[in-house]
């Protein structure tokens, strides 16, 4: 009996052996359709070491490295790359025909029933919701901005010094950063403040529900089962009641409640013909924002506007903390701006503008996040259908389409054809900014920074804020007080989750400063 007639009467091998025979065809397509793209063998056939590195928190690192082995294009699965090339990173977001990978954004929905200006994976919709969002981010229809921001750097100096300087007693820093970046978008977006700061707790668990909120996105991630989200009865339902819960629930259902009392409001001026207020939540609404899509922006901008500003503030402090070098030259800048007038005395506040000015602050800002970017997000996009053409080191690849390609914001950051092949890339410089005398390579090195906000439409529309606050805070924390780790062996616990760096425990000892004179 010959092999075709064997199968032939025993149908359920026949099928067994279509099936595997079909699984075989789909591997050496996969296999050889970036077979050109370097990276280990594996993971050209097995996405099951790119679902590891997810799951291990640490998956930024995990980039890093195959990026130092491998180059500035590295396979990571069979349909998917990472880039450490800021310029292809900007095509990709840039170029026509691209656009934003399903298996990440959807996973990162934490509504099932919508997107948001994040999630949102179609172009048009994308563009059409950003450009309602554009002008409430930019500051210009927030005429309370500046002063939102400060009064919440008051209530976090007030905190420390009446709390926790010269008192012998740890402080978490990296709770505390949190509470004042939640603070200051809670005031901005709504002007209604969640007031962690001044009760130096967080009673209803925001903060430890955004951690596992984003620890089980990136589980989902991992495991490909985002579509879970999209079933009703698999997700628990909160109690109307707001007192009988906390954590994200009543995050999000306090925010509910304010958005519908301000949305009420601003249409019952709207037909007196009086004047709202004038903040981001007014922007929003002027441009046609409304109803349960507001409410999701919303919630967006309080979780992710406060955890990535949290994240390079914890950085920031991190390293200059551990580096007297810089903490030096910083408090030596600082007091040299209030001494010569570019900056009020206490209990004075200074201005973004004037914080702007201080080269080697601006300097330290964007040193620290450069080698401790606050997103790490694999915010995947996808090739053009026809597939497209890109240039690596000289060299011109073709990328089929539908290919993801994932950005590796570290090893961007440490990217020696940016930087220099002599440069000290993992070395924490903020000197690099200020010395740097070629400007075609300093402008190359400004161009990577930017790129850790996006490009294109899709440039992070909280950058200006986020640039604002970082600015403010730092002259302040450092002209107010001296800061030491306590134990700078483990500085904090930390794992990076969906590309957010989750911290905590970040115990620090705090003693007022004398003001310059």
């Amino acid at each position: 009996m010959d092999m075709i007639t064997f199968l032939l009467l025993r149908p359920w091998l026949s099928i067994g052996a279509a099936l595997v025979l079909g699984v075989l065809v789909r591997r050496i397509q996969q296999f050889v359709r970036l077979r050109h793209v370097n990276g280990p063998l594996l993971y050209r056939v097995s996405g099951i070491p790119h679902a590891m590195a997810l799951f291990s928190d640490d998956c930024h690192n995990w980039y890093t490295e195959l990026h130092r082995k491998y180059g500035q294009l590295v396979v990571v699965s069979p349909t998917m790359v990472t880039t450490s090339s800021p310029d292809l990173w900007v095509r990709s977001n840039t170029y026509p025909g691209y656009k934003k990978s399903k298996w990440y954004y959807r996973g990162v929905r934490y509504d099932w029933r919508r997107d948001n200006v994040f999630t949102e994976t179609s172009i048009e919709k994308h563009d059409a919701r950003r450009l309602q969002m554009i002008r409430g981010y930019s500051g210009v229809e927030n005429l309370t901005l500046e002063a939102d921001i400060e009064a919440c750097i008051v209530k976090f100096l007030s905190l420390i010094r009446s709390r926790y300087a010269g008192k012998r007693k740890s402080m978490d820093l990296a709770q505390k950063i949190h509470f004042f970046t939640l603070d200051v978008i809670s005031t901005i977006g709504f002007g209604k403040c969640y007031d962690l700061l001044n009760r130096d707790e967080d009673p209803d668990e925001y903060i430890d529900s955004i951690h596992k909120g984003l620890k089980i996105c990136n589980n989902q991630i991992a495991l490909g089962t985002w579509w879970l989200n999209w079933i009703p009865f698999l997700n628990p339902k909160p109690d109307p009641n707001t007192d009988g819960n906390k954590g994200f629930y009543k995050m999000s259902m306090r925010n509910d409640s304010m958005v519908e009392a301000r949305e009420k409001e601003f249409n019952e001026k709207k037909e007196l013909g009086a004047v709202p207020r004038a903040d981001m939540l007014t922007s929003f609404m002027n441009r046609g924002l409304a109803g349960a899509d507001l409410k999701s922006e919303h919630t967006l901008q309080i979780v992710a506007g406060s955890d990535t500003t949290a994240g390079a503030l914890r950085g920031l402090m991190l390293y200059v903390l551990t580096n007297q070098r810089v903490y030096k030259a910083l408090q030596a800048e600082i007091d040299d701006a209030v001494v010569s007038g570019k900056a009020p005395r206490a209990p004075g506040i200074i201005t973004a503008q004037q914080a702007k000015e201080l080269k080697y602050l601006q300097a330290v800002i964007k040193e620290s996040m450069r080698i401790f970017p606050p997103v790490n997000n694999q915010l995947s996009r996808d090739t053009p259908p026809g597939g497209d053409t890109v240039t690596i080191d000289g060299q011109e690849v073709y990328l089929p389409g539908g290919t993801n390609i994932i950005p590796a914001f570290k090893a961007m950051h440490r990217n020696k054809s940016v930087y220099g092949e002599d440069a000290d890339v993992d070395v924490f410089r903020p000197e690099r900014w200020l010395e740097e005398t070629d400007e075609t390579r300093l402008e190359a090195m400004r161009n990577a920074f930017n790129v850790g906000f996006g490009s294109g439409r899709w440039l992070c529309l909280g950058k200006a804020i986020a640039l604002r606050e970082m600015g403010i805070v730092l002259f302040e924390l450092f002209r107010n007080f001296d800061w030491t780790l306590d134990n700078p062996e483990k500085p904090w616990n930390h794992a990076v989750l969906i590309g957010l760096h989750s911290i905590s425990d970040m115990w620090v000892h705090v003693e007022e400063r004398a003001e310059p004179r």
